[in-house]
C-alpha cells in the first residue's frame, strides 16, 4: 500500500519548495505584495491543490525593493543552483528527479510560471529579459534600440550594471508558460499600496520630487511589453470585482496582448480571491491547473 501523498515545503536556498514523488511538471510561484512574502502561509491552497495534480511547486518569496530588473534577475540567476539542491534532495528521498535534470527551456519540458498582483510584473521583467537576450543573440544594437525605446539612459545603466557578468540564456523562459492572475503591473502605488488612495496622492508627489521612482515604472513596463515579440505563451486571469488594483492592468493587457494570450478567463472574485489556506477557490485552482495543462 503506497503512503499518501505529503504536501510539505522545503526550504532549499532562497525559495521554499514542495517536492512531488513524481513529478510531472515544475510551477514557479511568485505572490504580491505583503501576502507574496509568505507565500506558503498565504497562497498554500492553491498551491497544495496543483501539488495534488503532479507538480512541484517552487515558491518564491516576494522581495520588497524599488528596483524590480534586479530581483527578476536574481530570482533565475538562482534556479540553477535550486535546481541542483532540488536534485540532492529528490535522490535523499527516492523521489523522481529525472525531470529536474532537463533543460526548462526546451520545447519537452514542463516548466511553468504563476504570479499574482504585482508578483506578475517580475514575470513579466524575465519574459523581457528573455526578448532582450534573443536579441542580443542576434545583434547588440538591436537590444540597445529595444529598450532605448522606453527606458531613460539612467535607467538603461542601471539595468546594464545589474546584468554585468550575467549570462541572459541562464535568466531566459524560454518555451516555458507563464499564468498572470490579477496582474498589477505598477509603479509607486504596488509597492506602497496605501498611495492608491487619493488622499495620499501628496505623498506620492513628494516621493517622485525627490527621486524615489520603481525601475521600471509602469508606462515603461508596458512599452516594452508592446515593443516586445514574446508573450506568446502568456495566460491571463482577471476578477469581475477587481476593479481597483490589476483593473488597469488586465484592461491594458487586453487591449494591447489579446491576439497573443494562449488563454484568457474572468472569474468571480476581488483582487486576494487567489489567496487561501484551509479553504480557497476551487475554480481558480482548476482554471489554473487548465491553462497549463492545455
Amino acid at each position: 500500500m503506497s503512503e499518501p501523498l505529503k504536501f510539505q515545503f522545503l526550504p532549499l536556498n532562497f525559495s521554499w519548495v514542495a517536492l512531488h514523488p513524481q513529478p510531472i511538471g515544475v510551477i514557479s510561484f511568485i505572490g504580491g505584495a505583503f501576502f507574496g512574502t509568505f507565500p506558503t502561509v498565504f497562497y498554500r491552497y492553491l498551491l497544495k491543490y496543483l501539488f495534488n495534480q503532479g507538480y512541484t511547486i517552487i515558491a518564491l518569496p516576494y522581495r520588497f525593493t524599488f528596483r524590480h530588473w534586479s530581483v527578476s534577475i536574481s530570482l533565475v540567476r538562482e534556479q540553477a543552483a535550486l535546481r541542483e539542491a532540488i536534485i540532492d534532495e529528490a535522490k535523499s528521498r527516492n523521489y523522481d528527479y529525472k525531470i529536474y535534470q532537463e533543460d526548462p527551456q526546451s520545447e519537452e519540458a514542463n516548466y511553468f510560471w504563476l504570479g499574482h498582483s504585482l508578483g506578475c510584473k517580475y514575470i513579466a521583467l524575465l519574459e523581457l529579459l528573455t526578448d532582450l537576450e534573443q536579441r542580443c543573440h542576434t545583434e547588440k544594437n538591436l537590444a540597445a534600440q529595444f529598450l532605448g525605446k522606453c527606458l531613460p539612459s539612467k535607467e538603461q545603466e542601471n539595468l546594464r550594471a545589474a546584468l554585468a557578468g550575467v549570462d541572459l540564456t541562464k535568466i531566459s523562459l524560454k518555451n516555458q508558460k507563464s499564468i498572470l492572475m490579477a496582474p498589477a503591473i505598477e509603479g509607486l502605488e504596488g509597492a506602497i499600496p496605501f498611495l492608491r488612495n487619493p488622499r495620499f496622492s501628496g505623498v506620492k508627489a513628494f516621493l517622485n520630487k525627490i527621486g524615489i521612482k520603481v525601475e521600471p515604472s509602469q508606462e515603461e513596463t508596458f512599452c516594452l511589453i508592446q515593443q516586445s515579440d514574446l508573450f506568446n505563451l502568456t495566460s491571463l486571469i482577471a476578477f469581475d470585482e477587481d476593479t481597483r488594483v490589476a483593473a488597469p492592468t488586465v484592461e491594458w493587457l487586453l487591449e494591447n496582448l489579446a491576439q497573443r494570450l494562449v488563454h484568457k478567463a474572468t472569474l468571480e472574485g476581488k483582487h486576494l480571491a487567489p489567496l487561501g489556506w484551509m479553504n480557497g477557490d476551487q475554480q481558480i485552482a482548476k482554471t489554473v491547473e487548465q491553462f497549463i495543462q492545455q
